[in-house]
């Protein structure tokens, strides 16, 4: 399911696409994010994160209050 309509990286150009990737670049645009929780921006936040020794593991994903 999709929160806001789009996916979190789009480019047409695939090497500017996968440096997105790469570099974790997304934004919470508005209008799009302006009605979804802070909870849940959280949320995606932690599942999106660069450094996997930060991201969300699956079981604090499913801990999430959101």
């Amino acid at each position: 399911t999709r929160l806001c309509g789009y996916p979190p990286f789009y480019d047409e150009n695939d090497a500017k696409l996968f440096e997105q990737i790469l570099r974790a670049e997304y934004e919470f645009d508005s209008p799009y994010w302006d009605d979804i929780s802070d909870s849940a921006k959280d949320f995606i936040q932690h599942l999106m994160e660069k450094d996997p020794g930060k991201r969300f593991t699956c079981e604090q994903a499913l801990q999430h209050p959101w």
